[in-house]
């Protein structure tokens, strides 16, 4: 039997909450130090504001060093400035070319507070997804009372509903799992 329009809808809205938690997830730093901790950063670059990633290219040397090549070399001080203050775990140093950052071994503590910090991105999409599945199912029940569906319709809606949430929350739960098994990682 072919999928209701609405649970297609409502699959489409899980996607996108596991791609926000993902994109979430892409900042916290496990054992190998990634370009996309430094997605949040925005440079202050002749009065207006950009993403790092639009000054400059940002590739990862090594498991714990990150280096800038901006597009322009005037930018390195505007650049420097917003690193140091968005406080990413790492000094710019600089050699008038490239920024580069050396980040420092996690201490175990530090890994059980990303651990944390991976498990309450799982919970706010947890109720992202909660939130979502009830909406439509609060539409399914809407369109029962107005006798647009009837009520066996409206029961395999609600069922296929609560399997795709069920779906959407497994993938997010491994995601999240290997993220942590990432971070714990030496």
């Amino acid at each position: 039997m072919k999928e209701h329009e609405i649970t297609r809808q409502a699959r489409e809205h899980f996607q996108k909450t596991i791609n926000t938690m993902s994109d979430q997830l892409s900042t916290v730093r496990a054992s190998r130090v990634s370009p996309a901790i430094l997605e949040p950063v925005t440079v202050e670059y002749e009065g207006a504001k950009y993403k790092l990633s639009e000054l400059a290219m940002v590739v990862a040397q090594d498991a714990r060093t990150l280096i800038i090549e901006p597009w322009d070399v005037s930018m390195i001080p505007a650049i420097s400035r917003s690193l140091q203050k968005a406080n990413v775990g790492s000094n710019p140093s600089d050699d008038g070319k490239r920024i580069k950052l050396v980040f420092p071994s996690l201490s175990q503590e530090r890994r059980e507070e990303l651990a944390r910090l991976v498990d309450k991105y799982l919970e706010e999409a947890r109720i992202a997804l909660r939130n979502i599945r009830r909406e439509y199912i609060d539409e399914v029940k809407s369109k029962e009372k107005k006798k647009e569906l009837s009520e066996d319709e409206s029961r395999r809606i609600q069922n296929e509903l609560q399997k795709a949430f069920e779906e959407y929350e497994k993938q997010m739960e491994q995601i999240c799992q290997r993220k942590r098994k990432e971070i714990m990682e030496e």
